[in-house]
């Protein structure tokens, strides 16, 4: 009973870091329309200001807000010199959002060399709870990461931006004809999608190795939790993180981590394939 409830722990710990690396994912493929294959090295970034705020001697909690800052900066950015030119080329965006992720690698490695780097768990020890002990620093990622998501599904779903959102997603050329300025929204949400990237970054950056690569740890999860959860509704990112994150957290628990890539990789194709025959089914 002990080792079920520990595996449902680390299980609600994935869960929780795929939802907010994933949501970033979400917001920038559902009003956008744009893979951006290069949201992994977002997470990287993000990981990296708390590395820079760790080796300068302040607080690893400062690095949180600064690195989506940071990320938003970054991301508006990005969406200005580059994105907004290709955004409506499908195969062009994703050919200049790897090469952006490979630019992104290779300056990480100029400016901190391939070295592992590593930032102290700022709250070592474990809680015990449910009858189990658990590291505390995972509770408190936890409950941050469950409050971004629920942050920015209010902003996205009850304010004025989120309403303009919705208006683009649903006919762009409607919410352009109608005076909305669409290109501020999407520097703001390719920004904020960048935002929750680096606030994942930054989380995660005291549970293991920080290094230029890996970022790329974290798109594959992130894109199955997108297809999984629907392309259309960030609220589905949720639900695509809860079952993505149960399935893995199953399968490692019977067998290994290895096989639980598969089977998520499984249930994503399985996902695809029913939406197809029911797209088909709906139009016959």
């Amino acid at each position: 009973m002990d080792a079920l409830t520990l595996e449902l722990l680390n299980g609600l710990s994935t869960f929780a870091t795929l939802g907010v690396v994933a949501l970033g994912l979400g917001i920038v493929f559902g009003l956008m329309g744009i893979i951006n294959l290069a949201h992994g090295e977002f997470v990287m970034i993000g990981a990296y200001v708390s590395y820079v705020v760790h080796a300068n001697g302040f607080s690893h909690w400062l690095s949180v807000p600064l690195a989506a800052v940071v990320l938003f900066v970054l991301g508006g950015a990005i969406e200005l010199t580059l994105i907004r030119r290709i955004h409506r080329q499908p195969e062009v965006t994703i050919l200049a959002t790897f090469g952006l992720s490979v630019c992104l690698r290779q300056v990480a490695e100029l400016v901190f060399t391939k070295d592992f780097r590593g930032v102290p768990n700022p709250v070592p020890g474990a809680t015990r709870a449910f009858g189990v002990l658990f590291p505390t620093y995972r509770y408190v990622l936890i409950g941050i990461a469950v409050a971004v998501v629920v942050a920015t599904l209010l902003a996205f779903t009850k304010s004025r931006f989120g309403l303009t959102v919705r208006a683009i997603v649903a006919d762009r050329d409607l919410a352009e004809a109608s005076g909305i300025r669409t290109g501020i929204a999407n520097l703001c949400a390719f920004g904020i999608g960048a935002a929750t990237a680096g606030i994942a970054g930054a989380l995660v950056a005291p549970l293991g190795a920080i290094e230029p690569q890996a970022g790329l740890a974290y798109l594959p999860g992130a894109f199955l939790v997108v297809i999984v959860g629907g392309f259309n509704k960030l609220w589905g990112v949720v639900v695509g993180a809860l079952i993505v994150a149960g399935v893995q957290t199953g399968v490692i628990h019977f067998y290994d981590a290895v096989w639980a890539q598969i089977a998520s990789l499984g249930l994503a194709v399985a996902v695809l394939q029913f939406r197809r025959v029911s797209v088909e089914g709906a139009s016959a």
